[in-house]
């Protein structure tokens, strides 16, 4: 709902003449044109283990949608259920991801697929940006291990966040 929410709160600021906008959905950000100044739009990626940024992507006219499981869970018997489910299990995905951000022109688009890359895990989620590059996304897969994973069109497009040290795969 969010990632629908918007895109259409984005398309009818366009329509009423706006140029620069950023929404924040709680996990899921649009932005409309650039900040009003021209630079691109900087949105932080948070670290799932602390939560803290680990690095800012630099956008423009796009949609930024992060699904994990360290904001919506409890703990029961010193184990973690989140609220992202397994449709194949019915409970909670462990996937060997602890988040998945989707980076696309379609938040709905993007919505739905951080959500779909999160359940798949790493593996299973690579082959399906390699196969759907119709879609027009990029991703951040963040592991269980800690380990960050950008898409090549994201290459570019992200700085570490101050005093964030762990290395960065792209993927090709």
């Amino acid at each position: 709902a969010k990632g629908y929410a918007g895109r259409e709160a984005a398309q009818l600021l366009r329509q009423a003449g706006v140029s620069s906008a950023l929404l924040n959905l709680g996990g899921n950000i649009q932005t409309v044109g650039s900040r009003p100044d021209g630079d691109p739009w900087q949105i932080g990626v948070k670290d799932p283990s602390t939560g803290q940024p680990m690095m800012v992507l630099s956008i423009r006219d796009q949609a930024v949608v992060t699904s994990g499981g360290y904001e919506r869970y409890f703990q029961q018997d010193g184990r973690t259920y989140w609220h992202i489910m397994d449709p194949a299990t019915g409970r909670p995905a462990e996937s060997g991801l602890r988040s998945v951000t989707i980076v696309g022109d379609d938040g709905l688009v993007c919505d739905g697929l951080s959500t779909a890359l999160f359940v798949m895990g790493l593996e299973e989620g690579v082959r399906f940006w390699r196969e759907n590059s119709g879609l027009e996304f990029d991703v951040i897969f963040i592991t269980d291990a800690g380990e960050i994973f950008v898409t090549s069109g994201l290459k570019d497009s992200f700085t570490l966040a101050d005093g964030e040290t762990r290395e960065v795969q792209v993927l090709e």
